[in-house]
């Protein structure tokens, strides 16, 4: 797939445009022509952040599928975008050479007339994007999985043409080299903010590359788009960021600055360097490198190079630091490779001359950035002295999101490091999953660190709670039962300690209305509501099961899972707003390690999207109502835009036609209703959330209209009249309604 500068005006369908790609190796004189299979129709949908990954050396989607697919969405569901665009960067001196080469993902190159440069990684014949995971209940289970989503793809940068023009890919001098790249997410509640980008790197041409460097570039954008609207066309959506860089971390993070998103994102997006096999060059007392690698993972902050400016001007030129660091291909020394190599921090004055803004500091004290045209950050590591042809390297980062922590004013990040807590506690995971068996980071697999597979230094693990309990949802009028299995979580069985330590089930409930007055945490916002546990041990409540368990198991028509567990309670007088949307949650937990430090560890929440409202109605005298009615504008259940109302029909048989007029008689909408099958798509108030991966849950008997007319036109304040044809007995009946703006 071809992406297009971020300010290209150009028509959607030549950017969505997938090319046919024909390409030649840089080591042979004929071409080799290929059809591509360039893929961008991949995120992450485990975890809190909706990230997209491509086959093609890059991260994010530069907003092209908006709303329908996230480019970095955090939290799911919040339609707070994080990243613009991300890209791996290589580069090396190709011995037979001398003079540097960088292989770029991605770049911020704002030229019309070259529209590939930069985008210089390609991909093979029939090359396609693999998906695996550990949960034994997804489609997708692979006993080589490594989290509960990995995305698993591999591309190169040893073409150069785009066959459908003849056209070469301009300034491309490629190292040759191939990149396996494996994203890895999880669901767990302490590792459902981050997504591991996981490179192996391997020299597969002849010469010999010096001095190698890797590093991942990215445009961080954060804001609300609830708010801001279409990202590609509202005016101000790039100038609202800043970077900063925590080097004892090696992590460069961006933040939401100077935004009038209200209400605000108060998010965090980090691209944090993890570790790299085999480790980097040491530097000897006077800075200079030489031929021994790092002793640690605790050393290779020293070789972390931070690098940020602005995005590139709409002339052409460079809004670099100075001097400006354009490619020149005869010198090593200066361009793409030098930002990969050599960090040059920002003065105050040239901050001002660029028309950053003044004084925004990073946690380390380093100047931040941030600008009208939009910021990019490069987070690089190296130099790994030579890669034979053959040899690999692998170079792992992690991009993790974070909310701001507390409740104090939450614009002067720069001012008040406590707002980064949070971020750099999610941090903290991502390495631990890294590091695995690697407990003191030397890159070997020690005495007594050999817990999972003999042998062999596994990375990328975590400890684990209890399998997820299969849950089932039943919507009713004012009432919403969740049912779940015992077997998944109750004959878990911990991979260190080999046994099962099942303690009990948590169960969650968002409240009527969260996602009307905070929609950008809709799905943090669920609340305990049930906590039940073993009553045979000292752990805990002791609170036994007898209150939520079935005396037999409900069983649902083409499910063979049995269903032992239900919330609420039998006769629980808990009930629910018919027409309001809830999230409902149920996760198990364990007993902890005292032995090995662990503490009682929780699964992820498995997640029901309920919407309660009356069953499908076969009763003749049953009269169809409308709710709210009247309808007012900008009362509770409005959320202020002509696009994002609703009014419900309820009372609804299971199959019917809905006529909408006005008093004059003239056809306002037509609604076609199946309790079966209807969930509200279609309405932008649930589209709204459709990223959260959940499809609604509806009683059947209720059908939703969002007062845009069948010209997709809003409604006017008046009376309006409208019939339901029951399309199985023909009875019709009508009712009206009425509208106040």
């Amino acid at each position: 797939m071809l992406l297009l500068p971020r300010h290209t005006r150009l028509p959607q369908f030549f950017v969505l445009l997938s090319l046919t790609l024909s390409s030649f190796s840089y080591l042979s004189a004929q071409p080799l022509y290929k059809t591509a299979d360039d893929d961008a129709s991949h995120y992450t949908t485990i975890g809190s952040i909706g990230l997209t990954i491509t086959n093609f050396g890059t991260v994010g989607n530069k907003f092209m599928t908006w709303p329908n697919q996230p480019s970095c969405e955090y939290p799911k569901g919040s339609g707070i975008e994080n990243m613009f665009l991300g890209g791996l960067w290589i580069g090396a001196v190709p011995r037979s050479v001398g003079n540097a080469r960088v292989t770029t993902g991605a770049v911020d190159d704002n030229s019309t007339a070259r529209l590939v440069e930069g985008f210089e990684f390609t991909n093979e014949l029939d090359s396609k994007i693999t998906q695996r995971s550990t949960l034994g209940n997804s489609p997708y289970y692979d006993l080589d999985a490594v989290s509960h989503q990995d995305f698993v793809m591999d591309f190169t940068d040893r073409y150069t043409r785009v066959p459908s023009t003849g056209d070469s890919i301009p300034n491309h001098l490629p190292l040759g080299v191939d990149v396996h790249f494996e994203s890895y997410a999880w669901n767990f509640p302490f590792a459902d903010f981050f997504v591991i980008l996981n490179y192996t790197i391997k020299n597969t041409g002849r010469d010999t590359l010096d001095d190698v460097y890797v590093g991942f570039w990215h445009e961080p954008v954060i804001r609300n788009t609830k708010v801001t609207g279409n990202p590609r066309s509202a005016p101000g959506f790039y100038g609202k960021t800043a970077l900063g860089y925590s080097d004892s971390l090696r992590m460069m993070y961006s933040f939401d600055i100077n935004s009038s998103d209200n209400p605000a994102s108060n998010n965090y997006l980090a691209v944090k360097l993890l570790g790299t096999t085999p480790f980097p060059s040491k530097r000897d007392s006077a800075g200079h490198f030489i031929n021994l690698p790092l002793d640690s993972l605790g050393d290779l902050h020293k070789n972390t190079i931070f690098n940020g400016w602005l995005f590139r001007a709409s002339s052409g030129t460079q809004a670099y630091f100075y001097p400006n660091l354009d490619d020149n291909p005869t010198d090593p020394y200066t361009g793409k490779y030098q930002r990969l190599s050599n960090v040059r921090p920002l003065t105050k004055p040239q901050i001002e001359a660029l028309g950053r803004l003044p004084n925004v500091a990073t946690s380390d004290g380093s100047p931040g950035i941030a600008g009208s045209l939009g910021q990019v950050g490069l987070l690089s590591i190296g130099p790994f002295k030579s890669l034979a042809p053959g040899e690999s390297v692998q170079v792992a980062f992690a991009v993790i999101a974070a909310k701001k922590f507390g409740t104090d004013d939450l614009k002067d990040d720069y001012k008040k490091p406590l707002l980064r807590k949070t971020l750099f506690a999610n941090g903290n995971w991502a390495q631990q999953a890294y590091n695995g068996e690697d407990v003191n980071g030397n890159n070997i697999l020690d005495p007594g660190e050999d817990i999972i597979n003999p042998g062999k230094l596994d990375r990328f693990i975590l400890p684990q709670p209890p399998r997820q309990p299969k849950v089932k949802a039943v919507v009713e009028n004012q009432h919403a039962v969740i049912y779940w299995d015992k077997d998944e979580a109750e004959e878990s069985v911990d991979p260190i300690t080999h046994k099962k330590d099942f303690e009990g089930y948590r169960i969650y409930r968002s409240a009527a209305g969260v996602d009307i007055t905070n929609p950008e945490n809709f799905l943090f916002s669920m609340q305990l509501v049930g906590d039940f546990d073993r009553d045979d041990d000292n752990i805990g409540y002791n609170t036994g099961f007898g209150k939520i368990k079935l005396s037999v198991p409900k069983k649902f028509d083409g499910d063979s899972t049995e269903y032992w567990y239900q919330f609420p309670p039998k006769g629980d007088p808990i009930t629910s707003l018919n027409g309001w949307q809830y999230l409902y949650g149920v996760s198990a937990y364990d007993q902890g390690d005292s032995a090995n430090n662990i503490a009682s560890l929780e699964s992820a929440k498995i997640t029901a999207l309920v919407i309660p409202g009356t069953l499908p109605s076969t009763n003749s005298s049953d009269e169809i109502g409308v709710y709210p009615n009247p309808y007012y504008v900008h009362a509770a259940w409005d959320f202020g835009t002509e696009r994002t109302r609703k009014i419900y029909f309820t009372n609804l048989p299971p199959k019917a036609e809905i006529m909408i007029y006005t008093l004059t008689g003239d056809l306002v909408a037509e609604l076609h209703h199946d309790a079966a099958t209807y969930n509200g798509s279609g309405i932008k108030w649930f589209d709204n959330f459709a990223t959260l991966g959940l499809t609604p849950k509806m009683a059947g008997g209720e059908h939703a209209w969002d007062l845009i007319t069948k010209y997709d036109q809003a409604i006017a304040t008046g009376l309006y009249l409208f019939t339901v044809k029951n399309l199985d007995n023909g009875e019709v009946k009508r009712g009206k309604f009425v509208i106040v703006k």
